[in-house]
């Protein structure tokens, strides 16, 4: 029942766009990967690899066995986490413009009425991605990041070590690394063939402390738990705590939920006021992983 800490390195295959917000008919897109789109796409993979019809009840096993850090653009040995400073917001070493120039682009594209073969109006819209290549020097880009998991059995579901290998069943087996993790599909614009990822790494730590992460971990009441010193960065959303000293830029979240007679992305929650990845805390704290991968305070 016990957590245990792994390391993952995806391979961007095309380019992705995880949703930001919309200026006019512009799309921006977030320059890493929450939690919570990490389990969604491994939702909607394992759900018929198990060869059930049941997204609801697999998506609600995996919150319960996995906790999921956010994933980085990461480029020969670099990862770009982001940092709020006294010269503005950083990515690793680079600032925001240097950032966006080196792996931000978009496409513009409008819907075509199929009789005149023009465009519909207020069709027209361009989406922001993340590049697969470096578009400077076209180094090929990967996305790196942290994952807790354990093993664990529900209602017919097993989540198991075997010979140094990680295996979900439920009647079927399917191997976590060379099956489920090894190749899917993240954020928007999917069917234009955005989002794909491909495995390259995945390791297990060993300790309680992360190469180029602030903070260590540790498991309390059965939950993972991360301590980050004061003036360090926090690398996931942050639930807004009155009693908590940080500074840096505050969100609301906004997700799209199952919906029972709609179905999946019907319905729209509200998660509530984060802050933001880069936000610099302004005393010690260890906060709490959820099971959408949000951070919160233990008190």
């Amino acid at each position: 029942m016990r957590w245990q800490v792994y390391e993952w390195n995806f391979r961007l295959k095309s380019p992705l766009h995880i949703g930001f917000h919309k200026i006019m008919h512009f799309f921006k897109t977030r320059p890493y990967v929450p939690g919570k789109i990490l389990w969604a796409a491994l939702t909607a993979k394992l759900t018929p690899m198990l060869g059930i019809n049941d997204y609801k009840k697999v998506g609600e096993f995996l919150k319960k066995i996995i906790r999921f850090g956010y994933l980085y653009p990461y480029v020969e040995e670099k990862l770009y986490l982001l940092k709020y400073t006294e010269e503005g917001l950083k990515f690793g070493s680079l600032n925001q413009n240097e950032f966006e120039k080196r792996f931000i682009t978009s496409m513009a594209s409008a819907a075509i009425e199929h009789e005149s073969l023009t465009a519909e109006e207020g069709m027209l819209h361009e989406v922001e991605f993340i590049s697969p290549y470096t578009i400077d020097d076209g180094k090929p880009v990967y996305l790196k990041g942290l994952f807790w998991l354990r093993e664990f059995s529900e209602d017919g579901f097993a989540i198991s070590k075997k010979n140094n290998g990680i295996t979900i069943a439920h009647n079927i087996e399917v191997d976590f690394k060379s099956q489920l993790a090894n190749r899917f599909q993240i954020g928007g614009e999917r069917k234009y063939g955005f989002g794909l990822v491909e495995l390259k790494e995945l390791n297990e730590i060993s300790t309680n402390e992360f190469n180029g992460w602030s903070g260590k971990w540790r498991e309390e009441n059965e939950e993972v738990c991360i301590s980050i010193n004061s003036d360090n960065f926090i690398w996931s959303h942050v639930l807004h705590s009155n009693n908590l000293n940080i500074k840096g830029h505050i969100e609301p979240l906004v997700g799209r939920e199952w919906e029972a007679t709609k179905g999946a992305g019907r319905k729209l929650t509200s998660h509530g006021l984060f802050w933001s990845p880069g936000s610099i805390l302004c005393e010690d704290r260890t906060l709490k992983i959820t099971k959408l991968g949000f951070w919160e305070t233990l008190d």
